[in-house]
């Protein structure tokens, strides 16, 4: 099983976890500096990770050999840990009655392609909390992205029943209905959601598609279509928008372009309902919260300062990305919480060295003294605002 151009140092390791393997490869391209590891499973791609590395100072022409090989073996070693984590807080919170940790876990899941982990975790969250419209959203598109419209139109209609002001959860039932085929009863849904927010671009989009896609004529599947100029307005509103600047979107329209030019019409159909499936179903929001979150809460072992210190930097790194999202910043609140609970368990431990090195030194003791009376009703303040 090869990994998809990967390049200059590569290695491959197996996990079995519960009766599955996992294939993880991983590889480095020193022209790029970055590094990437693979994970499938019965030959099948679930994800990646993929990062930058920096060059040191001294070096002139190329990578140093030996540094290059620790940027890849940590990388490798880093997504093995991640998967069995992932698995290990699963099995530990089954029966949590708490249904944030199972929506998190299953946000997780689901941006890795493990889909009936994702769905069992959504479905318990909503059997704790049946009010969580999220949970609700996120386990329709799990069934959307297996292709199983059938099955994502129960959760959004409940959705949809509880928070019918939701222009998002409208617009979602949208697209079930749009892949369902029920085109009426999937542009009322875009038209209420146009209402409920006039400039929300991918409900004009999915208008757009709708629109399009009930043009065509039925009798002839292998003909050539005719890109009618309202659905290209929308679809260039799309490419323009600020959301869908990165490299990842700009790929996924160039291919779109390129079915639209050749104009066949199975071809644009598929193209067209699968792009906007991922416009639906590609999680914007991010997961490193909530990896960190679950590894600090059920990952079995303490987090140390110095994997504390890498999560904050990547969650800093999200921020251009994700500063208008009221939960960034709720979350990088508590990331801070957690930073101080650490620096706190710190300082304990000097003041008892201090006092190791002199039993009598009185400022050690006090200060012992006050942090341990204060420690239990920190570590419970932490833990409630996490459950």
């Amino acid at each position: 099983m090869e990994g998809r151009g990967l390049k200059g140092i590569g290695l491959r390791g197996q996990l079995k976890i519960d009766g599955r393997e996992f294939n993880v490869t991983t590889g480095n391209d020193p022209r790029k500096n970055v590094v990437r590891s693979e994970v499938f499973e019965s030959g099948q791609y679930l994800f990646c990770n993929e990062d930058a590395y920096d060059i040191r100072e001294d070096v002139q022409e190329s990578p140093d050999p030996q540094y290059v090989k620790e940027v890849t073996e940590n990388q490798h070693q880093q997504t093995i840990n991640e998967i069995k984590i992932l698995f290990r807080v699963y099995e530990k919170i089954k029966q949590l009655r708490q249904y944030l940790p199972h929506y998190r876990l299953g946000k997780v899941f689901y941006n890795r392609n493990f889909f009936p982990e994702a769905i069992e975790n959504f479905q318990r969250a909503i059997q704790i909390n049946p009010d969580f419209v999220r949970a609700y959203q996120r386990l329709s598109h799990a069934w959307l992205m297996q292709d199983k419209p059938a099955e994502a139109l129960e959760p959004i209609q409940q959705a949809y029943n509880k928070k019918p002001e939701y222009p998002d959860v409208v617009n979602t039932l949208g697209v079930v209905y749009t892949h369902l085929g029920q085109m009426e009863k999937a542009s009322s849904c875009f038209k209420k959601a146009l209402k409920l927010k006039l400039d929300m671009v991918e409900a004009n989009f999915n208008m757009g598609v709708v629109l399009f896609l009930a043009s065509m004529d039925d009798d002839d599947a292998q003909g050539n279509v005719v890109v009618p100029a309202r659905f290209m307005r929308t679809f260039k509103e799309m490419v323009a928008h600020k959301h869908y600047q990165s490299s990842f979107w700009q790929k996924q329209f160039a291919r779109t372009r390129e079915v639209l030019a050749d104009g066949k019409k199975a071809n644009v159909v598929k193209e067209l309902l699968d792009l906007q499936k991922k416009i639906l179903c590609t999680d914007a929001s991010g997961d490193v919260m909530d990896l960190f979150f679950l590894q600090f809460m059920y990952g079995g072992k303490n987090i140390e300062g110095a994997e504390i210190s890498q999560f904050t930097q990547m969650i800093h790194d999200e921020v251009e990305a994700h500063q208008n999202y009221a939960d960034y910043w709720n979350e990088l609140g508590i990331i801070h919480l957690i930073q101080c609970r650490d620096y706190f368990l710190k300082a304990l431990n000097e003041f008892d060295r201090s006092q190791k090195v002199d039993p009598h030194y009185q400022n050690a003791q006090k200060n012992s003294q006050l942090l341990k009376r204060g420690k239990n009703g920190f570590l419970i303040l932490l833990r409630a605002i996490l459950k």
